[in-house]
């Protein structure tokens, strides 16, 4: 029987809190025993990031390639569930699978077909490269087409049954229009989906029932109830009109026409979980209403509401309104578009000047070039611990020539210098990919609050409650007539205004600069990082 072992990896310490070890470990076992390899030995690289500049970070890595060197002809597999588990780097991947070639032992991926055969051998090459520029556009994943459709409010992928799918793909196009409805099929899934909501039948009942109405002739099969069952979960909240963001489990509204109500969605769940049906919960974002919650009424202190009466000719008017009875403003209604100007205009006259801005992206790059010099200091140290390796590799090579070494002391001790120097080569260049532009991303963060206001118009609907929370972490009071009053800003805001009435100097100001190299600089999360989520 073939014998070999299992290397696991995660890259912080937060993956491993969670199951993604097990997960790997699992899988691996069940391949080895899918191809009668018998596991020897278990690797689990437990939360070193690739982030800490410390050779413990592959220091499992280094003990598994020491255990293959020791036991060489004797361990057949080194098993990783994907190749990118296995090195980050092209070079480093066919540099450590060479190593392991002298050992007698084979890479073996779970998930991906990789082998000696010629086609395995480029299908390998490519998934190595794949892996390496995964990580050089990981600092760019926020702004992928998919994930940007999704927050668009555009399902990425091929929709559920019930609407058309436009083959974008197919045709070379981009996909950024939400997906129409099936003209005939949508009407019978909605209705099947509303009769469930009231309890009128079972799955099983309601696929016979979609036949009934006309499913089966416009399929030409019968519907089988695995079908309703992933109407009723899988699908539910899409025709709900909800999209779920699948990195970050956060809903997102789509754009596409809704089959239910999310009213019949919470029914249908409750009739799932074998509860009583309830009312759905209230959703406190309306994007017909982006400051309510925000605003608060300058009598009372309680946040603004909005509503859209009908006019006398059918029309809905907007307006903004405090809901308290007891409020002398109740009643009292505020014009949707008018109080929405004034507010852009108040974020014209909060929004940091030039100066200011200029201060800040300085003191945020210097803190960061300061960390960065003592980023380049660990790698410097890495480079010449290489040095010092690569010249006792030397001095092996001339022991063995002047006969200090027999041909097995030889080996036995360059190998083992090789692995350390491969192992250290590999954790200098993920702490090479790690790196990114922080200067690049100061620029743009204070372009982008260099007009507050236009900004605030210009976001997506469904992100300008967290630019307002951002902005005004407590809300902002209101009177009719007389206007937006005083607010607690964020910090940011806080600063600049610290900095136009005191006119000091940012570098003065206590809390800016991180105390030490191990913390985060505080200055850019506290303004950037909402806007991009």
């Amino acid at each position: 029987m073939m014998r070999g072992i299992i290397y696991t990896r995660v890259s912080s310490d937060e993956q491993v809190k969670g199951t993604s070890l097990e997960f790997q470990e699992d899988l691996c076992k069940k391949y080895c025993q899918d191809k009668g390899i018998e596991i020897v030995s278990v690797f689990k690289e437990e939360g070193e990031s690739a982030k800490d500049l410390s050779l413990n970070n592959r220091k499992k890595f280094l003990e598994a390639l020491e255990f293959c060197r020791k036991n060489k002809d004797k361990v057949q597999a080194f098993v990783v569930l994907r190749v990118d588990r296995f090195a980050r780097n092209a070079d480093d991947h066919f540099a450590i699978r060479k190593i392991l070639a002298t050992y007698g032992t084979t890479l073996h991926s779970v998930t991906e077909p990789i082998g000696n055969e010629p086609v395995a051998k480029l299908l390998e090459t490519f998934l190595a490269g794949i892996a390496e520029f995964d990580n050089a556009i990981r600092k760019q994943r926020c702004s992928d087409g998919m994930l940007a459709r999704i927050n668009q409010g555009i399902y990425p992928w091929k929709p559920p049954i019930g609407y058309r799918c436009l083959q974008n793909k197919k045709h070379g196009e981009k996909k950024t229009q939400p997906d129409p409805p099936h003209e005939e099929i949508f009407p019978i899934i909605q209705r099947g989906l509303k009769e469930f909501a009231q309890g009128l039948h079972s799955q099983s009942e309601l696929a016979r029932k979609l036949d009934e109405w006309g499913l089966k002739d416009l399929t030409g099969k019968k519907t089988p109830p695995q079908l309703v069952s992933r109407l009723v979960t899988n699908y539910l909240k899409f025709y709900a009109g909800i999209i779920t963001n699948p990195w970050t489990e956060k809903d997102v509204e789509g754009l596409h026409k809704p089959m239910i109500t999310k009213n019949e969605m919470y029914q249908i769940l409750m009739i799932l979980s074998g509860k009583k049906r309830v009312v759905a919960k209230y959703n406190k974002y309306n994007p017909d209403f982006p400051l309510r919650r925000t605003v608060l009424c300058g009598a009372c202190g309680r946040a603004l509401t909005g509503s859209a009466p009908r006019g006398g000719m059918g029309g809905r008017y907007n307006y903004y309104h405090c809901k308290n009875k007891t409020c002398a403003e109740f009643g009292k209604s505020i014009k949707k578009a008018d109080l929405e100007r004034e507010f852009i205009e108040y974020l014209a006259r909060i929004t940091p000047n030039g100066e200011f801005l200029s201060a800040l992206k300085e003191v945020a790059i210097d803190v960061w070039q300061a960390k960065g010099q003592r980023f380049e200091m660990e790698v410097e140290k890495w480079n010449k611990k290489i040095e010092i390796l690569e010249a006792k590799k030397k001095r092996i090579y001339e022991m063995r020539e002047d006969g200090s070494y027999t041909k097995e002391e030889f080996m036995e001790r360059k190998d083992e210098v090789e692995n350390e120097i491969t192992a250290t080569r590999i954790s200098v260049n993920e702490a090479r990919i790690e790196q990114f532009d922080l200067e690049g991303t100061v620029i743009y963060a204070t372009k982008f609050i260099k007009d507050l206001g236009r900004q605030w118009f210009d976001l997506v609907s469904h992100l300008q409650p967290k630019f307002q929370k951002l902005v005004f972490p407590d809300g902002i009071p209101y009177e009719r007539k007389k206007g937006f009053g005083t607010a607690k800003l964020g910090v940011i805001y806080e600063l600049n205004q610290h900095f136009a009435d005191e006119n000091s100097h940012l570098v003065d100001l206590g809390g800016i600069e991180p105390p030490s190299v191990q913390c985060e600089c505080t200055v850019l999360p506290l303004y950037y990082r909402p806007m991009f989520t």
